[in-house]
C-alpha cells in the first residue's frame, strides 16, 4: 500500500449521511480500499455497502479525465455473523444484467463481505488465523502476527487522532436500528443499553433526558420515565 489513513473521516455534510472509514488505503496500482468492521447484524448491509462505495467514488476519477480512468473502489466488510446464512467464508457482490445473469457488468466497484462465523475446516492457513484472531483474539502464526500489529496501529492512531465515534453519535445510531424493528420490548431493552452507556460516561440525568427527547422522539414524562426504569434495572 502506499497511503494508508485510520478512520478517514467523511462526515462533513451536515444534511447527508457519510461514513466513517475503519481503514483506507490506496496502493501501488492506484486502487483504493475501505475496510470496516460490522459487529451487528442491522440487516443494512447492502445500503451501507452502497453509501461507502459512493463516497470511495468521489475520489475514483479526477476532473476532466475520462470516464474510463475511473480508479477500481473496494469495500471490504468483516462481519462477526453470516449475513446471508449460507456460511460461505465470504461473499462478492456484483452488478449483472438483468435477464443475463452470466453476464457481468464491471463498473469497477468491487464488494466483498468476509463471514467470520464460517467453517475454518476448508480456509487456508492465513484464513484460519484471520478467524481466530477477529473472532477471539488468538494471535497463532505469522500472518496474525501482523495482523494484531497492523489493529494496534489502527487503533493507536485513531486514540491519538481523537475519531472514534462519540457516545451520543453511537446512541443515537442504535437508537434509530432500535426504532425500526418496531417490537416495543426490542425497543425498551435498546433504551436501556443507551441510557446505561451514558450514565456510564458519567453524563447528569438531564443531559440524558434532554438525549432521549432528541434521539428517540421522547416526551419529557417519556424521557423521565425510561431513565427511571433503566436505572433501577441495571442497580
Amino acid at each position: 500500500m502506499v497511503k494508508v489513513n485510520r478512520e478517514d473521516d467523511f462526515k462533513k455534510n451536515a444534511i447527508f449521511h457519510g461514513p466513517r472509514f475503519d481503514v483506507y488505503a490506496e496502493d501501488d496500482q492506484g486502487i483504493i480500499y475501505d475496510f470496516e468492521m460490522q459487529n451487528e447484524d442491522q440487516h443494512d448491509l447492502a445500503e451501507r455497502i452502497s453509501i461507502y462505495q459512493g463516497n470511495l467514488s468521489r475520489q475514483a476519477l479526477y476532473a476532466g479525465q475520462p470516464f474510463k480512468k475511473r480508479k477500481r473502489t473496494v469495500v471490504f466488510f468483516i462481519c462477526d455473523h453470516d449475513p446471508y446464512g449460507l456460511g460461505w467464508p465470504s461473499y462478492a457482490l456484483k452488478v449483472e444484467l438483468v435477464g443475463c445473469p452470466n453476464f457481468s457488468v464491471d463498473n469497477k466497484e468491487t464488494n466483498v463481505i468476509v463471514n467470520l462465523k464460517t467453517d475454518v475446516s476448508q480456509l487456508t492457513q492465513a484464513q484460519r488465523e484471520m478467524v481466530a484472531y477477529f473472532n477471539d483474539g488468538i494471535v497463532s502464526g505469522a500472518f496474525s502476527q501482523k495482523l494484531a500489529a497492523a489493529v494496534a496501529a489502527v487503533k493507536a492512531d485513531a486514540i491519538r487522532g481523537g475519531i472514534y465515534m462519540t457516545i451520543e453519535e453511537y446512541a443515537a445510531l442504535k437508537s434509530a436500528y432500535a426504532r425500526e424493528q418496531g417490537e416495543e420490548a426490542g425497543k425498551e431493552a435498546e433504551r436501556i443499553k443507551t441510557i446505561t452507556g451514558l450514565a456510564a460516561l458519567d453524563m447528569s440525568r438531564a443531559q440524558i433526558i434532554e438525549f432521549l427527547k432528541t434521539n428517540m422522539d421522547l416526551s419529557e414524562e417519556e424521557a423521565q420515565a425510561a431513565y427511571d426504569n433503566a436505572m433501577a434495572a441495571h442497580a
